[in-house]
């Protein structure tokens, strides 16, 4: 996986699969090329097309590889055909938080798309379109009317918003409509599965890592502000935890009171301010974890919640990665917010620091304490 890649929890959009296994034989796309080059496939048994990072160069790769690891092996959108669908009737997935709800809309109304993306329409598209798509699909909008689901994709930023609304006038009255690229209905059930067992995959990439002999640590960070102390606790504690649950860490260090920006290697000097020794699961502060990175027999990865949650200095952390040796990964989990997690593999951060530009990115706060 190359560093600085973004692992999205869906499935590419751009590329179905059809398409890619044209482009694996160097033949123009069609449907009976499609079909009589899938049969070649199948021919040598346990393969199946996929991409690792560019999903316009598709690789062939054994199906247990893929399953395997996921992250690394990501699979292309397949449209389900009636078979497919009945069969699934009993294994069907709905969206579980507000938060996934968000992603798929952002998946399947869409403001642009390619030009050459099979999988999308351009419609002129109403809200109560885009509710009655979606409410069949999760509970946790149960109760929701149509004015208050269109307040609520206002407030939570849902990328069609930023459509803006076309009138037109029909049967005595205006219709409300914005032009958007909506997923075809032969692919959603895959957009809805890929968001709703993120978690599951998430791990599934976690596993892979510990099982190449990596040192998975997690690292939590809050600003000085005007909390208490127990309610800066309470906040470290839930960011401990969702390091321990999402991210499968073994071993997690704090910084309790420092600012995003602020060098690496100066952080809890002053231990007049550490709280990690009354946090549960914690090894320590910051100065414990750099000890750790330094003497620890295993390669280490770092995961952290948020760009910010780490560090918004990119000169820093390009010298961090520089003077230790063993951090040879670093994930950076925005679950709660994008179903995305962010991984920077050492060796090409160092051949490209331009990579970590992502962390110089903090705009408004972000709730590190909060669960996906």
């Amino acid at each position: 996986m190359n560093p600085g890649s973004v692992v999205a929890l869906t499935l590419n959009m751009n590329i179905t699969r059809n398409q890619a296994i044209c482009m694996l034989f160097c033949e123009e796309y069609s449907d009976d090329n499609a079909t009589r080059l899938a049969k070649k496939i199948e021919q040598l048994g346990a393969f199946d097309v996929c991409y690792e990072n560019d999903p316009r160069r598709p690789v062939l790769v054994n199906l247990f590889a893929i399953r395997n690891d996921p992250f690394t092996f990501k699979r292309y959108l397949t449209a389900r055909s009636q078979p497919d669908i009945e069969k699934k009737e009993n294994m069907k997935f709905e969206l579980d938080s507000e938060s996934q709800v968000v992603s798929f809309l952002n998946e399947a109304f869409r403001p642009y798309v390619e030009p050459q993306n099979a999988c999308y329409s351009l419609k002129n598209i109403t809200m109560k379109d885009v509710y009655m798509s979606v409410i069949p699909k999760t509970q946790c909008l149960n109760g929701k009317s149509e004015v208050a689901f269109a307040l609520w994709c206002s407030k939570r930023k849902v990328d069609l918003m930023n459509v803006p609304i076309s009138r037109k006038r029909e049967r005595e009255s205006n219709k409300r409509y914005r032009k958007l690229y909506v997923m075809k209905d032969e692919y959603q059930d895959d957009v809805v599965e890929a968001v709703a067992t993120h978690i599951p995959r998430y791990h599934n990439y976690i596993q892979s890592l510990k099982k190449q002999n990596l040192s998975i640590i997690g690292y939590a960070r809050k600003s000085p502000g005007c909390e208490s102390n127990e309610n800066r606790k309470t906040l470290l504690n839930r960011m401990v935890k969702c390091l321990q649950e999402r991210s499968l860490c073994d071993k997690i260090f704090v910084s309790s009171y420092s600012v995003a920006d602020e060098p690496l290697m100066s952080r809890d000097m002053n231990e007049s301010n550490d709280l990690s020794n009354g946090l549960e699961c914690v090894f320590g502060n910051t100065q414990a974890m750099i000890s750790y990175i330094r003497s620890s027999e295993k390669n280490v990865c770092l995961v952290a919640i948020d760009f910010s949650g780490l560090s918004t200095n990119t000169n820093d952390l390009t010298t961090f990665i520089e003077n230790h040796e063993n951090l040879k990964t670093i994930i950076i989990d925005t679950l709660p917010y994008k179903h995305k997690v962010h991984v920077f593999e050492r060796h090409s951060v160092l051949e490209n620091p331009s990579l970590l530009n992502a962390f110089n990115c903090r705009s408004k706060p972000v709730q590190r304490s909060k669960d996906v």
